[in-house]
């Protein structure tokens, strides 16, 4: 799994399972019929990163390969996955990220995002796997235990992504209430906003390894936000960039009128006081130093869903339309 400090929004390292193929060929053979066999239900052409995959047209039993990224996004359109990955704690527990406000109690753990338990997901026979494009590596083992799909999530819009998911699951209309409930919102908070568009800057950072951060608004829920708003950034945030980690001696390139300090801690069910919005460089910067630095809870704005995009809104919201709000605290080149 990645370390809890890496980011929570970022792809899981690279794994081979090939050590759990014999198990998975010996519980096929004792099934009587193969994994990738959808037996008498009807099938269609799913098109994905992995390229065309047929899946059931209604999906029974669904087991997803990362929490966030692919269980969240189907608990948002009502639909229950008999078995998902999370994040694994100190104490071997598996937590799905992002997710409060749903009932999971019936979504068994496979194991950690990025290295799931094949055996655990063959127990539960399937008849679609769903993950997101960083489960390459593993997408060979993972058709050999049922259809596989790997939805791309990063580098492009979230809501894309969501209608994606939305097809698979059968609940387009849903999700297409969604995207225009979220593109309403978006519309409202521009003509809120007003003139201050154009001279109100913000950065988006969090901190993940001592010594260095990294951008949130690279894909997800942040991201798609941003890119609809279209607000001022400091330069190293602007352009679609990548998960870089930049050192913390740079923290004063990403000064804005507005920082926003993104806390991932509630992923391991505590909230901690946060390192970055605590440190002594962190106090140097302009905004900090005018009252218009924050701390942001992660679990709640960032994810595979449109409920987090509506959430980042209203923290912007919270923030940004402020009447003492100064939008002169960094002269934006």
């Amino acid at each position: 799994m990645i370390p809890p400090t890496r980011p929570a929004f970022c792809p899981a390292r690279k794994f081979t399972a090939a050590a759990a193929l014999p198990f998975v060929a010996l519980l096929a053979a004792s099934c009587g019929n193969s994994f990738n066999d959808t037996g008498d239900a009807e099938t269609r052409a799913f098109t994905h990163s992995q390229g065309v995959t047929e899946i059931p047209v209604e999906p029974q039993r669904i087991v997803t390969t990362t929490d966030q990224n692919a269980l969240l996004p189907l608990l948002e359109l009502g639909i229950t996955p008999v078995g998902s990955a999370g994040i694994e704690l100190d104490g071997g527990q598996i937590r799905f990220r992002r997710t409060d406000g749903y009932d999971t109690t019936s979504v068994e753990p496979v194991g950690p995002y990025g290295a799931p338990n094949l055996e655990k997901i063959a127990a539960l026979n399937p008849d679609v796997i769903v993950g997101y494009e960083y489960d390459s590596d593993m997408y060979d083992d993972l058709s050999a235990i049922a259809p596989t799909v790997l939805i791309q999530v990063f580098d492009r819009p979230l809501d894309d992504a969501l209608l994606d998911f939305a097809d698979l699951a059968g609940e387009t209309d849903r999700a297409e209430e969604m995207q225009a409930d979220f593109r309403a919102r978006v519309d409202d908070f521009l003509d809120k906003l007003g003139d201050r568009k154009d001279t109100l800057s913000i950065s988006l950072i969090s901190q993940y390894e001592p010594g260095q951060f990294n951008r949130v608004d690279i894909g997800q829920a942040t991201g798609t936000v941003m890119q609809a708003l279209d607000l001022l950034r400091p330069a190293p945030q602007q352009g679609p960039g990548d998960f870089e980690d930049y050192s913390i001696e740079t923290l004063g390139q990403h000064d804005a009128d507005v920082v926003l300090v993104f806390d991932y801690s509630d992923d391991e069910g505590q909230r901690a006081d946060n390192p970055l919005y605590n440190s002594p460089v962190f106090a140097e910067l302009a905004a900090t130093k005018a009252g218009q630095a924050y701390v942001i809870d992660g679990a709640t704005t960032v994810g595979a869903a449109w409920g987090k995009m509506i959430a980042f809104l209203d923290e912007l919201e919270r923030i940004l339309l402020a009447e003492d709000l100064r939008t002169d605290v960094v002269i934006e080149n």
